[in-house]
């Protein structure tokens, strides 16, 4: 058996307790080589208190080995590099792979090409002439059926945005057909780039920036984000107040006049603002969006993490330069616990990457937790130490055996 599941338990009640005692047993399962997630028998066979899954893999490298692959070769793609470890991928240097370069699973050895990798995680997610990020994922995958590292989730893949949904893609193709109707159409070959000549910009830059504050919408301090529609990739803001009707698309239309007035003005949605998050997978899609520029301008973050998406997304926030505060909300007091699975193992050694922050907090959970990370937890004291020690200073967080040994 390549593959193996425990789904099927379910509908079997009345099995003999000592067959499935000997299904359950250790040697079994790594003798075959087979991984176990007991996710979809939750009632059955997990306890109330936590998620069984398949424990690390010793023979598999570390995160932290894992993105030394790609140093020195992935120089100019930086958020590929780090993502493509944090979901298990390795670089095999030159002339391993020599004839088509990319990367593979350091598990199930799946191969994904250089270029492909880049344009599912570094492509617009709203082009809408290049087919958007559905057609950044179009016809490959990273990992093998049945790899352990696919419990690493990737925010944009198909089964995570329409988990349980058959129609794919092909659902989130027809939503966009109806909502393009009533949008104003978009140029199909871009205006020719002309020297500025506006009165405007004989101001002095100060003057400019008050101009840009008065027409941009006012942020709260702290700005919720939150997905627009629960199956896509498309977020927005939580300001103030809610209210039912069509969304207003022209407050930040400034942004569009030229790519000067953009650059001066796009800091100002940055600007002593802290962005919160309920997910890291929010987090992730907020990341895509703003692009390169805008996570150069990223200073603060509040994000609800402890999913499968931590990885990917902390491994995205190490790309954010001028990232100074963050507020952690951790439904667990620990960083982790023994057993963990890959991807909380892998989801926290991504968070302890970070550094050179210069504030680190705890926040709660939210009644649905009854337990989580605060100010006097001692492991709270090893992800500030961590987090907020010099971008030139080493972790001083080790592996051992693919644990995180802090």
């Amino acid at each position: 058996m390549a593959t193996t599941t425990l789904g099927f338990i379910n509908n079997v009640r009345n099995i003999d307790a000592k067959v499935l005692s000997w299904m359950l047993r250790p040697s079994l399962w790594s003798r075959s080589k087979i991984r176990v997630d007991l996710i979809d028998s939750p009632d059955l066979l997990t306890p109330p208190t936590s998620t069984m899954t398949a424990r690390p893999d010793i023979n598999h490298p570390s995160l932290p080995d894992r993105f030394a692959t790609f140093q020195d070769f992935w120089d100019l793609h930086q958020p590929t590099a780090r993502q493509l470890a944090a979901i298990g991928h390795v670089y095999d240097r030159p002339p391993l792979e020599a004839i088509e370069e990319g990367s593979r699973c350091a598990v199930c050895s799946h191969f994904v090409k250089r270029e492909d990798s880049i344009r599912a995680l570094e492509g617009s997610l709203h082009d809408h002439r290049s087919g958007g990020y559905s057609q950044n994922f179009d016809g490959f995958n990273f990992h093998s059926p049945g790899c352990t590292m696919l419990q690493t989730r990737l925010p944009l893949e198909p089964q995570s945005i329409f988990p349980g949904l058959s129609g794919g893609f092909k659902m989130h193709d027809l939503r966009r057909h109806w909502e393009k109707k009533s949008q104003p159409p978009r140029p199909t070959e871009p205006a020719p780039q002309r020297s500025q000549t506006s009165s405007l910009f004989s101001l002095p830059t100060e003057l400019r920036l008050e101009i840009y504050a008065r027409v941009l919408p006012t942020l709260d301090q702290t700005t919720d984000i939150v997905p627009l529609n629960q199956d896509s990739a498309r977020i927005t803001t939580k300001v103030g107040h809610e209210k039912t009707g069509p969304r207003d698309l022209t407050k930040c239309n400034v942004l569009r006049t030229c790519k000067a007035v953009h650059n001066e003005a796009l800091d100002l949605l940055y600007h002593n603002i802290t962005y919160r998050f309920a997910s890291t997978k929010t987090l992730y899609l907020f990341l895509r969006h703003i692009g390169s520029h805008g996570r150069q301008l990223l200073k603060s973050i509040d994000v609800l993490c402890g999913s499968r998406e931590d990885a990917i997304t902390f491994s995205l926030l190490t790309t954010c330069e001028t990232l100074r505060r963050i507020r952690i909300r951790l439904p667990r007091p620990m960083i982790l616990w023994p057993g963990a699975p890959i991807w909380s193992v892998d989801g926290m050694g991504a968070l302890l990457m970070l550094s050179g922050l210069e504030e680190v907090s705890f926040g709660n959970c939210g009644p649905k937790f009854k337990t989580c990370m605060d100010e006097d937890k001692s492991d709270a004291a090893v992800l500030r130490r961590e987090l907020t020690r010099p971008k030139d200073e080493p972790s001083r967080v080790t592996w051992v055996n693919n644990q995180l040994n802090v």
